[in-house]
């Protein structure tokens, strides 16, 4: 039996311009839909009318599958990584990669998927898996060899995704990232900071 190594690195595709950590669907309705029609008018014309309305349900439905699995606090909209390096592919919407090794992000705060998250929640037997979870898959199960872990070669249309719960982590990266209006993060309730 074939045993393939999990990658040791993620990478977040991101617009240099808006910043790291970023997720359409913490905006309100009428600004993330602004957003995905400039996307789509000047980079992906394929992208759906009915997008937005997919994206918002199948976050509803990682929310909801994160909180029965991990041990933390989950928040509404996760980041999005690939497993593997995904930094030599291009992508005009999505400009800039951050990879960083996935020992460093909270094993407590990270659930995956097998393949694209708004798939995956269109299945039947749709469901999230934990770091140790991936590991013994990796080690056991011949069909991860078809997940591609790199765009090197070019790109990929089987990929593991990953989804990042706690955002706060990134900012050792130096992102600027912030929380949605109104949720207070672990620090800011350790010192007693107004939400920002």
């Amino acid at each position: 039996m074939i045993r393939l190594a999990m990658p040791e690195v993620v990478t977040h595709r991101y617009d240099p311009v808006a910043g790291v950590g970023l997720n359409v669907c913490s905006l309100p309705d009428a600004e993330a839909s602004r957003v995905i029609d400039r996307v789509r008018r000047e980079f992906r014309p394929s992208l759906k009318p009915d997008y937005l309305a997919r994206r918002r349900t199948t976050e509803r439905w990682l929310a909801e599958a994160a909180a029965k699995l991990l041990v933390c606090a989950v928040q509404q909209h996760p980041v999005y990584f690939f497993l593997g390096d995904f930094c030599h592919g291009t992508d005009a919407s999505r400009p800039a990669a951050l990879v960083i090794p996935l020992s460093q992000l909270p094993g407590e705060a990270i659930t995956f998927s097998l393949g694209d998250s708004t798939s995956v929640a269109a299945r039947p037997e749709r469901r999230l898996y934990l770091p140790g979870e991936m590991v013994t898959l990796f080690a056991t199960d011949p069909a991860m060899a078809e997940f591609g872990l790199t765009d090197r070669q070019g790109l990929q249309s089987h990929y593991i995704e990953l989804q990042l719960w706690d955002a706060s982590v990134l900012r050792a990266y130096g992102s600027p990232v912030k929380p949605a209006p109104g949720v207070v993060t672990e620090s800011e309730e350790r010192q007693g900071e107004p939400p920002r």
